[in-house]
């Protein structure tokens, strides 16, 4: 099946099921972030349905490959389907677990990869920071979703009591991706794209 029409149809079985996958704006954001990065090894934190793997297996060099971790068994499954229905799917490389035990033991392994997407459980978004950025390739791209939440990251006096701690983690997380050595720029459009590059250190050790 062409990747095109399976991705249209993702999109609208994702709207009728409540499957959070990018949306509009994230999409177009996603779709740039990988046409400039043309990375060669992905790894995305966050298979849902598969929609994001095989976006940007559509949009990168053919000798791309994506590593995915999912947690829900349902999801995982229906993704597993997905990526039989189109030629890019024998790219993809699927994990059912935690996302950030995977991570961890993907970073054990010296795991290597070009561009890393988070699209996982908000609150260990800190977390899987610090386990996937020792995998990340110089002059790689990290790119995580949400990472606004409903705009209660920028405007926490608005947020209810039951969102404290999953904001409190988005900020941490942009804290840490704007320490050196690592910049980031907030894409706000849809609920917030972040994307992260690690800065090259210049002659006579300044940044």
């Amino acid at each position: 099946m062409e990747a095109s029409a399976l991705l249209r149809e993702m999109e609208t079985y994702a709207e009728k099921n409540n499957v959070p996958i990018l949306n509009a704006n994230g999409r177009r954001f996603y779709a740039q972030f990988i046409r400039e990065a043309q990375p060669h090894r992905i790894l995305e934190l966050g298979t849902a349905i598969g929609y994001s793997a095989l976006l940007a297996l559509s949009l990168a060099p053919e000798d791309c490959t994506v590593d995915t971790v999912e947690l829900d068994p349902a999801r995982y499954g229906i993704a597993r389907e997905n990526f039989a229905r189109t030629p890019l799917g024998a790219r993809v490389t699927q994990y059912l677990g935690d996302a950030g035990d995977v991570a961890g033991h993907l970073a054990q392994e010296g795991q290597s990869f070009d561009f890393i997407f988070l699209d996982a459980a908000k609150a260990q978004y800190p977390d899987y920071f610090r386990k996937v950025t020792p995998m990340l390739a110089a002059g790689g791209t990290l790119v995580a979703d949400n990472v606004l939440f409903r705009g209660y990251v920028l405007h926490p006096v608005l947020m209810p009591r039951r969102f404290e701690t999953i904001v409190s983690r988005l900020q941490e997380y942009l804290q840490l991706a704007n320490t050196p050595p690592y910049q980031t720029e907030i894409f706000p459009r849809g609920d917030g794209l972040a994307r992260t590059r690690r800065m090259t250190e210049a002659k006579g050790g300044t940044s």
